[in-house]
């Protein structure tokens, strides 16, 4: 059942009021920083480029939909189903991916809450893991660990067959050095596991984490305006 605050949005609903700064993540992610991936389409590519220059990606919610549900019918899980699934089997698959134990009747909300566990779990250095014990926001936490995810995504897979994993940190660590939560952190257990999750899972376990982080902005933006609304009718 829905709260008086709802917290299960559809994605285009979502993505129709989200920072531009939070929707040029997945506009990255899905396009591998522009430079395209086999599975992405010329034309929706050069869309999202176009719109993300403009800062007006917040225009094409249903595209960026579609891209995220799309890579979710090329994993392991869904191979043979290219048109895509349903949001929510994505995050089924990533948290099951993660190793999490999702119950039938978890709706996305309890979903996405089992990923960004596991994501911290595997991901997060202890650096970051004690900004979260002391206090850090979620939404600072979500965004390092996935601006690394990010950043991996798109130069492991051809760097750990000729460099192994040392050469993997040190790229990504060229590429962002500049972030609070360097990808050089994934050079242990975390990138040797994100690694091996399969080109569909390196695209929708960061995207699966920045939708999650941008679900709980507007959550916490609803939750703020419904408490006013209370507060001026007292």
């Amino acid at each position: 059942m829905e709260l008086v605050v709802p917290r299960c949005r559809s994605l285009t609903d979502l993505f129709s009021q989200a920072a531009s700064s939070d929707l040029e993540v997945l506009a990255d992610l899905i396009t591998d920083n522009g430079k395209g991936r086999v599975a992405l389409d010329s034309g929706v590519k050069a869309i999202i480029l176009k719109r993300r220059e403009k800062g007006d990606l917040k225009s094409i919610p249903d595209v960026l939909e579609a891209e995220i549900r799309a890579f979710g019918g090329n994993s392991w899980a869904n191979l043979g189903r290219p048109e895509g699934v349903d949001y929510k089997e994505v995050v089924i698959d990533v948290a099951k991916k993660l190793d999490g134990k999702p119950f039938a009747n978890d709706d996305i909300f309890a979903l996405e809450n089992i990923v960004i566990t596991k994501a911290i779990d595997k991901y997060a250095p202890d650096g970051v893991k004690a900004m979260a014990a002391g206090g850090v926001a979620l939404s600072d936490l979500l965004g390092h660990i996935v601006q690394g995810l990010v950043a991996a995504s798109g130069v492991v897979t051809g760097v750990v067959a000729s460099a192994g994993v040392t050469g993997v940190a040190e790229v990504i660590g060229t590429r962002v050095a500049t972030v609070l939560f360097p990808p050089l952190a994934l050079a242990g257990v975390g990138l040797a596991a994100f690694q091996a999750a399969g080109p569909a899972f390196r695209i929708t376990i960061p995207a699966v984490l920045q939708v999650a982080k941008i679900r709980r902005t507007r959550f916490d933006a609803d939750f703020s305006a419904y408490t006013e609304g209370l507060r001026a009718c007292l």
